[in-house]
C-alpha cells in the first residue's frame, strides 16, 4: 500500500507547483515509474482518485510511464535490458559488470494546468 503514500506525495508536489497560478485547475499529472522501484502502476491508478479527492487534482487524468531497466556494460559499453535467460550478462561480450542507466525512477514528470 506504499503506492497510496507515493500518490499523495505526487499530488502534493503538483499542488505546490500549481500554487503560482491560484485559479488554474490541474488537468493531468504524469509520473515515471521504474521497473526496479517495486511500485505497481496499477495501484497508483487505483489510489489516484482517492488521493486526489478535495484537491486541485480531483478529476485530473493520470499518465504513467513505465521505465524498463537498462544497464551499460562496463566492458564494452553496450546498453541492454538484463534478463535471467542469459544470467544478466551482456549480450555483446558476456560480461557481468554493468551499471544501471534506467529503471530506478519514481518521479512526477509533468503537470498540465487548465
Amino acid at each position: 500500500m506504499h503506492e497510496m503514500s507515493y500518490m499523495i506525495k505526487f499530488i502534493n508536489m503538483a499542488e505546490e507547483a500549481a500554487a503560482k497560478q491560484p485559479d488554474a485547475r490541474i488537468s493531468s499529472i504524469s509520473v515515471k515509474v521504474g521497473e526496479m522501484t517495486g511500485v505497481l502502476p496499477e495501484y497508483l491508478e487505483k489510489y489516484f482518485p482517492e488521493a486526489a479527492a478535495g484537491t486541485r487534482c480531483e478529476g485530473a487524468s493520470l499518465h504513467i510511464e513505465s521505465v524498463p531497466v537498462t544497464v551499460r556494460c562496463n566492458s564494452c559499453g553496450n546498453v541492454y535490458h538484463p534478463c535471467r535467460q542469459n544470467d544478466y550478462r551482456c549480450p555483446e561480450c558476456n560480461s557481468i559488470e554493468a551499471e544501471y542507466q534506467n529503471g530506478r525512477e519514481l518521479e512526477l514528470s509533468s503537470i498540465e494546468l487548465a
